[in-house]
């Protein structure tokens, strides 16, 4: 069980999520340029200690900050992403947390929502198929590739079946790869599923995506399934993650 939560680690996908992670949030939040390193310092010198608590009593599996690479269709800067290798944890997320038993404050001390544009932006999904090729160098990246395909099942079978065996002959570049299903928030305008495709670096990142748009595999019925193509594209860059 302990190897298995540090191989999740390195497989995070950002997410790159290990097969014993099943679920995982993600929460974005647009913070200003002049809160951004206010921000980010809370987060990591003492929000981060009370996910490692939660992590540490079995209540999650991960817990991360990201943030977007450049500009990004609706305007987040900044990602979390928690991981949970049950639904029940999934839901119970909002009490798993003690910040003021394990930092000794007042949690409202740390308050980091005054320092966004907005506040919070909520979305649960559901690991459907992972790869990894287990390694996590420093300054790696993550494209995150969101969509609405007209037949849901059938792109998510594809994912699962041929293209997860042609990654795993070859990456492609990528050291990691992996699908999600969106639980909710669900609506006719937003996407419902996700991939993601982590590179050693941004410039690897970048070279991938100016080549999109080669042949598709013979077998791919990817046109039928989802022939708008991805609703949005966008890189992150970690911030900070513990496990």
């Amino acid at each position: 069980h302990y190897f298995m939560k540090k191989l999740f680690t390195i497989l995070l996908l950002t997410i790159g999520f290990s097969l014993n992670a099943q679920y995982y949030s993600i929460t974005y939040v647009n913070v200003p340029p002049e809160n951004q390193a206010e921000f980010a310092s809370i987060e990591t010198t003492y929000w981060s200690k009370v996910a490692q608590a939660a992590i540490d009593a079995g209540k999650q599996s991960a817990w991360g900050l990201v943030a977007a690479v450049g500009g990004v269709p609706n305007g987040w800067t900044h990602a979390f992403v928690n991981v949970y290798e049950t639904a029940e944890d999934l839901a119970n997320a909002a009490t798993n947390w003690d910040p003021e038993s394990v930092l000794g404050i007042e949690s409202s001390l740390l308050n980091t929502v005054e320092l966004t544009d907005g506040g919070f932006n909520f979305q649960n999904w559901a690991v459907q198929t992972s790869i990894s090729t287990g390694e996590r160098p420093a300054g790696s990246v993550t494209v995150w590739n969101f969509a609405r395909p007209d037949n849901l099942a059938g792109f998510i079978d594809e994912n699962k079946t041929l293209w997860k065996r042609q990654f795993e002959s070859d990456m492609g570049g990528r050291i990691s790869w992996g699908v999600g299903l969106k639980l909710n928030n669900r609506s006719q305008n937003l996407s419902t599923v996700m991939t993601w495709d982590r590179y050693p670096s941004l410039a690897d990142a970048l070279e991938a995506l100016n080549s999109y748009g080669g042949q598709l595999p013979r077998q791919s019925k990817m046109l039928e399934y989802d022939p708008d193509g991805w609703t949005a594209q966008v890189i992150v860059a970690d911030v900070m993650w513990v496990d």
